[in-house]
């Protein structure tokens, strides 16, 4: 697979290759070779030139934010390349969910509250950065299991939506 990324105004190629129980990364023409990994929903762990790594990753709207060995990296896709993505969970059904592990900052609504597709619902920050959660379609907020402050694992439901009645 093929992916094209924006990064401080220079746009790095960048080439995935499976064989056997490891993976080839060739970014810009230098290659890796990365074995004994393991991908979670926010994180992949691997080890490389016998050292252990983990990166932590979130996506939102074609964005990429990365945290590596205390550092941060923000990434767009390349302007005319699509940047392969699944959609998030947040982003389907009737359900707001947290991306990854992380504390809930901000709550931008109230049950009862008309919302449209896009909004921000809430704000959880996760390795100092901070994921926006959108409503996946318009609607009315039905339920909100959190408060602000709260500590949330990966995949929790955070807002509840409803079809707005007529």
């Amino acid at each position: 697979m093929d992916f094209k990324f924006l990064h401080l105004n220079k746009i790095y190629t960048v080439t995935i290759e499976k064989s056997d129980d490891a993976f080839k990364a060739i970014i810009d023409g230098t290659q890796y070779e990365v074995k004994d990994y393991s991908m979670q929903l926010n994180n992949l762990s691997f080890i490389f030139d016998e050292k252990f790594y983990t990166i932590y990753f979130a996506q939102d709207r074609g964005k990429m934010y990365l945290a590596f060995e205390g550092d941060y990296f923000f990434f767009e896709r390349a302007e005319g390349v699509a940047l392969r993505t699944q959609e998030s969970a947040q982003q389907k059904g009737n359900s707001v969910n947290s991306p990854m592990p992380g504390l809930i900052v901000k709550i931008s609504v109230a049950i009862g509250d008309h919302v449209k597709e896009g909004m921000t619902l809430a704000i959880v920050e996760a390795m100092k950065m901070q994921n926006e959660l959108r409503a996946p379609r318009d609607g009315v907020v039905k339920k909100i299991n959190f408060d602000e402050g709260d500590q949330v694992d990966a995949l929790q439901v955070i807002v509840e939506l409803e079809m707005e009645k007529f």
